[in-house]
Formats: structure tokens, C-alpha cells, sequence
């Protein structure tokens, strides 16, 4: 009976064992964040999308180990340092710098993602002079319609920003920003907040900048949504 029961007990202390907490950090370039760590175990941080090169902070006031493979660092604070909080300034392969407080808290370690908010604009430049003018513009709208992040451009989700309402009957709400070195990708949500249908064409939503449009549908029947596409200038 016994040999049938251990390996079920081992099993459910394997499931019970708690998984590591996950924080996300939205940062731009050289911006203060604040983050918790642990207080006395060693706590992971990465970049979405990026490696970490290098980081510098007080000396004495922290341990730190970096993992190759992945691009990632472990960090614990010094004893002295579990109650306080200390800066660590993180430089990342494509050029980021982040400017990190990190408070030490007496819980079990957790992971820090970073996800930047601000491209790099060396890759995002080399990304957009690669091919003919008119098909990086066509690479770009073809990456916003299937949620492909370019190189070196930053994907900034906005959330539940206020819609705007305009005069003929639709709103515009803004929910995401694809944000290069040149060029900045916009997608805007579309609604019809009226009964009776309307018709719209790419050509209504040409503005100063403006190098491309595209709408995933034309014609919008009452209450209807749909998705407009729009690139522009950044300079």
C-alpha cells in the first residue's frame, strides 16, 4: 500500500508549491520605476523583447548574478540593505538605460518584467530603411493587423482611453501605439454610435504626417465597431 501512496503525496506537494509572482513594469528610457524585490532571496528581472547588458548601483548594496542564456539578472540585497531601498541602473542590449528603485519586501522572490515604452530607435531605423519606402509602409500596416512587434519599435497598449466623438455620427478611441524610429503606427477603434449606417473611406482620416491608412471595414451599420490603421511621421 505504502510503495502506491508515496508517489501520490510527492505529487501533491509538487502541485502545492507556490509559483513566483509576476511583476509588470512599463518603462521609458532614463525614467525612475519603482519595484518591490525580495528582502532575502534572489529576485529575477528581464526585458520583454531585449537582453540586459550591464547594470550599476551603489556598491555593497546588493548581490547580483546574470544569466547569459537568457539576458536576465538575479538580484538580492545585502543585509543592511533589507530594509532599505536602493537604485540600479539597467543598460540593455539595443541601448535602453532604465533607471530602477527597488524596495526590498519580506516576501518570497518574484520576476520583473520590463516592457519599454520607448523603441530603439538604431534598430527601429535599420529596420525601416531596409526596404523601399512604400513597403516599409505596407510591412508596418501588415504588422499592426496581425499584432507583429517590428524590430526595435515599442508596442504601447493605451487602455480605455476616451473615445472621441466626432460630428457624423462615430467615435474614435485610440488603443494602441507602434512606435519607431520614423514612423509611428496608430490603431484607433471605430464606432457607430447612431442607427443608420455609414459609409467611410481611408481618405477621411488623412492628417498632417499622414503616410498610410488603411480600414478594416467601410461600411459600419448602427452600434457597429471596427478597426482603422493609420502610420504618420514622428520626426
Amino acid at each position: 500500500m505504502r510503495k502506491f501512496l508515496l508517489p501520490m503525496i510527492c505529487m501533491l506537494v509538487l502541485q502545492a508549491h507556490p509559483v513566483f509572482a509576476l511583476q509588470v513594469k512599463a518603462v521609458k528610457d532614463n525614467e525612475k520605476v519603482d519595484a518591490t524585490i525580495s528582502a532575502r532571496e534572489l529576485s529575477r528581472i528581464f526585458v520583454s523583447g531585449d537582453r540586459i547588458q550591464s547594470t550599476r548601483g551603489l556598491n555593497g548594496a546588493y548581490e547580483i548574478m546574470k544569466d547569459e542564456n537568457q539576458g536576465s539578472i538575479f538580484i538580492k540585497p545585502a543585509p543592511f540593505y533589507q530594509h532599505h531601498g536602493f537604485n540600479l541602473f539597467v543598460t540593455t542590449e539595443q541601448g535602453h538605460t532604465y533607471n530602477l528603485f527597488l524596495t526590498p519586501k519580506n516576501f518570497p522572490a518574484e520576476t520583473i518584467e520590463l516592457k519599454p515604452l520607448s523603441p530603439s530607435r538604431l534598430l527601429a531605423e535599420r529596420w525601416e530603411i531596409n526596404l523601399p519606402y512604400v513597403d516599409t509602409l505596407t510591412q508596418l500596416m501588415h504588422a499592426m493587423t496581425n499584432e507583429i512587434k517590428p524590430e526595435g519599435y515599442a508596442v504601447i497598449s493605451l487602455g480605455k482611453e476616451k473615445p472621441k466623438k466626432l460630428a457624423n455620427g462615430f467615435t474614435m478611441q485610440l488603443v494602441t501605439l507602434y512606435r519607431g524610429g520614423h514612423l509611428q503606427g496608430e490603431i484607433w477603434e471605430l464606432t457607430n454610435i447612431g442607427r443608420q449606417p455609414l459609409t467611410l473611406t481611408p481618405r477621411n482620416f488623412y492628417q498632417n504626417k499622414t503616410r498610410a491608412v488603411s480600414l478594416e471595414d467601410e461600411i459600419l451599420n448602427g452600434g457597429d465597431e471596427t478597426y482603422l490603421y493609420r502610420i504618420v511621421n514622428h520626426d
